[in-house]
């Protein structure tokens, strides 16, 4: 399985964010806070992946399931899910940060040329917030498109 291209003299950190189905791996510089779950305002309004909005930090952020945004069903799951607000790139928000739904609390991982590889094979449509899947110490996951990700959040 070939490696994805890291260019590093050091490992890097990411964290790995529970979801039901496929977690999702995010650099740790875009996390910018892990949050308990708390009271969402215009819950179930807009589109079927926005479940409504936040406080944080004297700012209202959209909070988004990123399964419901790939198309899977959402269920009520047991646990602690968490919020995890991560910077993105959108000139067009008034706050560049949006909130993930998470199943659990996130895991740090490291990012290296040896533990972390492309999954090949993988087709989604080009306007899906994710830009690859891979395997990192023997897990596959999704790295969401932060870009784009900001991009679907501005349009609504």
């Amino acid at each position: 399985m070939p490696n994805v291209q890291l260019h590093m003299d050091d490992d890097l950190q990411g964290l790995l964010i529970p979801q039901r189905q496929t977690p999702l791996l995010l650099p740790v510089s875009t996390v910018i806070e892990i949050l308990g779950y708390r009271e969402i305002m215009d819950a179930e309004s807009g589109a079927g992946w926005l479940l409504g909005r936040f406080s944080w930090r004297n700012l209202t952020l959209p909070l988004i399931s990123m399964e419901r945004l790939l198309g899977v069903e959402r269920e009520e799951t047991r646990g602690r899910k968490r919020i995890i607000v991560v910077h993105v790139f959108s000139d067009r928000l008034d706050a560049p940060f949006v909130g993930i739904e998470a199943t659990g609390m996130p895991r740090m991982v490291k990012l290296n040329e040896e533990n972390l590889a492309t999954v090949e094979g993988e087709e989604w449509p080009a306007d899906w917030p994710v830009s690859h899947k891979v395997r990192v110490q023997e897990v596959e996951a999704l790295i969401p498109d932060l870009d784009r990700l900001g991009e679907l959040v501005a349009d609504l």
